[in-house]
């Protein structure tokens, strides 16, 4: 293979995709598997069962890219198309393979069940495609190359279900010698607090003297990307983002906080329990979401009304009668309160008005006050965050995760961007 790198397009079929009722889950599968194998995708589209729109798509794809790769459309049914238009645009006959249909009714068999006559349509392929076996299912797939649009053109045509999909173009790849991209090839960044539009501006100094950055919304984290960089870019990123923007760095990897705080209290050897109001138990999902939560994450305690928090967390009433349970007193409160009754090293809570009503001039929607607890005492920080209910949710968890860590995090992140500065100093000399 060439340094160019290959260009593909991606058609998924069928009519339940097209109309939304089914997500397509296929054509964001193959992105990922294609781009990781050194792929530049260069659209996604998506057809019914209509021959014409079909057609129009298929012929569209190859007019821009090297490869298309195709999902659905090689069932037994009339509506199942993929095979015939393929054959139609390549000028060729469709030829009836009998090593395949053997397999579909061996497979029927497998099951005390006959193929019916339908099921031969799906050992017809064109004249000079490569079969792709179907261990999985009864639609075998196909590699069809043709000339068309001044160039040689390849479609790899796969079965619809993604149990039957996976496996066949993992084998496609590796019969063709087409490796992974290994992760650490590519430089990835993470920032939570900033959305995108401020992200992008804050870089712009960086992207003018280096060039663009790719962007990803992982809410509510942000993802900039750089795809295999020179070393000497790759530290340039680093540093500039450290210095610029070490407020909202998190990882130089691709790690999400959640992932980032399990590997911080696997390093710390300490238990954390949580106390939650506004977040209802989300704290404690997003916890447990990740594998070897049980490592560390004793439990929570759900203190939704204003008596659960006196009667579990031992949270003053007369506070909460006086201050109301949205303050930095009650978020510590209810930390404490967690510690100690879970027995736990150290505890996060979370009060506040997550919406859409309850807010006031003083505690806006979106205001949430972080509590923790330690050996050391209790401390507090207030949020202000914006958009609706679940986010605010959400981000109340995640950034309650960060401020746990933050200073491991920046020691971890300038650790690596130091180590990568230096081998660049190194190289350049």
């Amino acid at each position: 293979m060439d340094n160019k790198a290959p260009t593909a397009c991606l058609v998924s079929t069928g009519e339940e995709v097209l109309r939304g009722e089914i997500l397509d889950a296929n054509n964001n599968y193959l992105a990922n598997i294609l781009g990781e194998h050194g792929f530049d995708v260069q659209l996604m589209m998506t057809a019914g069962d209509r021959r014409e729109d079909l057609y129009f798509v298929i012929d569209s794809a190859l007019q821009r890219a090297d490869y298309l790769f195709m999902s659905g459309g090689l069932g037994p049914t009339e509506d199942d198309l993929t095979t015939a238009v393929a054959a139609e645009l390549a000028n060729q006959t469709l030829v009836f393979d009998e090593a395949s249909w053997q397999a579909i009714v061996d497979l029927f068999r497998q099951y005390n069940l006959e193929p019916g006559e339908n099921n031969k349509k799906q050992a017809f392929f064109p004249a000079s495609a490569e079969i792709l076996t179907n261990h999985n299912g009864t639609a075998p797939g196909f590699s069809l190359t043709l000339e068309r649009h001044g160039g040689k053109k390849t479609i790899i045509a796969l079965p619809g279900p993604p149990r039957e999909l996976h496996p066949m173009i993992q084998r496609w790849l590796a019969d063709r010698g087409y490796r992974a991209i290994p992760e650490t090839e590519h430089l990835f960044l993470r920032f939570l607090g900033i959305g995108e539009s401020p992200l992008a501006e804050a870089l712009e100094p960086w992207t003018r003297e280096w060039g663009d950055v790719s962007f990803r919304q992982d809410f509510p984290e942000m993802e900039v990307k750089l795809y295999q960089p020179p070393l000497a870019m790759r530290a340039a990123l680093g540093e500039f983002s450290a210095s610029t923007l070490g407020g909202y760095l998190t990882t130089c990897t691709r790690q999400s906080v959640p992932e980032l705080f399990t590997e911080f209290m696997q390093h710390q050897g300490e238990t954390l329990a949580v106390a939650e109001s506004c977040t209802g138990g989300l704290a404690a999902k997003i916890i447990t979401d990740t594998p070897h939560a049980s490592d560390y994450f004793l439990g929570g305690v759900v203190s939704y009304a204003n008596p659960v928090k006196t009667a579990l967390l031992g949270v003053s009433a007369r506070d909460l009668e006086r201050d109301g349970p949205i303050t930095a007193a009650t978020a510590e409160q209810m930390a404490a309160g967690a510690r100690d009754r879970l027995g736990a090293d150290l505890a996060l809570s979370f009060t506040g008005i997550a919406g859409p009503d309850g807010g006031t001039d003083t505690n806006p929607v979106g205001t949430v006050w972080l509590g923790r607890a330690d050996a050391n005492g209790c401390t507090s920080k207030k949020l202000t965050l914006l958009q609706e209910r679940d986010r605010i949710r959400t981000a109340a968890v995640y950034h309650g995760l960060h401020w746990l860590m933050e200073d491991w995090l920046r020691s971890r992140y300038t650790s690596q961007i130091a180590a990568w500065s230096g081998t660049a100093r190194k190289r350049d000399k």
